[in-house]
């Protein structure tokens, strides 16, 4: 099963549902958050003992399922993997692969009815889709369980480290927190915890190598489009 946080939402339906704004739309963290979502689906194989990182390359050491579809999706490509990458290829290598990770936490969320499907048909053959919050208030708490961590100043657990640089890469700090009257306070306080100068232990410069190869996809999948 997923890491499940609070007893709600797993790691990676928390990550989503972050994404989107409170009237259902991704906006500017569209594209970004496909790649943010693929550091935090291998920081998960990570943590499980599937994968190891070594000279920012991956290495499968537990082939055996995980027992949760998204996961087991990644690692299978990973595993068949027959060209050696470094880690921000094959973050590029597993979002430009169809495994349906977004679509398939969208689903669930959907299905679990905490999210709403909306399409929007323009220039006849033009499709947006919006997933609007049916359970507002469940987002909110999530929101202020992850401030509150923020502000504290005490050791941020590997999970919330690793979802601050999630956050931080994709562009969702201002959308969940720019209301808040400490934003200001908040924004500085996820640029320090997330800057990982010196890792204390393995988990964080695991996180740090991530957040690098994250940064790196997004920036080299923004050259593409633009070529």
């Amino acid at each position: 099963m997923e890491h499940l946080i609070n007893g709600e939402l797993s790691f990676l339906q928390k990550i989503v549902l972050l994404a989107l704004d409170d009237k259902g739309w991704f906006g500017a963290s569209e594209h970004k958050v496909k790649f943010g979502l693929v550091g935090a689906i291998l920081f998960e194989l990570y943590m499980k003992g599937r994968i190891r990182f070594e000279n920012d390359e991956i290495t499968v050491i537990n082939a055996k399922s995980t027992e949760d579809v998204l996961l087991d999706r990644v690692l299978n490509l990973i595993k068949t993997g027959k060209k050696d990458r470094n880690l921000r290829s094959w973050i590029q290598r597993i979002v430009n692969t169809k495994l349906l990770l977004r679509k398939t936490v969208l689903k669930q969320l959907i299905q679990q009815k905490i999210l709403g499907k909306e399409e929007y048909r323009l220039m006849v053959v033009l499709y947006q889709t919006k997933f609007p919050l049916l359970e507002p208030d469940l987002k909110t708490r999530v929101r202020e369980q992850i401030c509150a961590g923020i502000i504290s100043g005490n050791q941020l657990e590997d999970y919330e480290l690793m979802m601050l640089v999630v956050m931080n890469t994709s562009r969702m700090v201002k959308k969940n927190f720019g209301e808040f009257s400490q934003y200001e306070k908040i924004r500085e306080r996820v640029n320090a915890i997330t800057e990982l100068k010196t890792p204390s232990n393995e988990s964080e410069a695991v996180i740090k190598l991530l957040q690098t190869a994250i940064s790196r996809a997004i920036i080299a999948s923004n050259v593409g489009i633009h070529l």
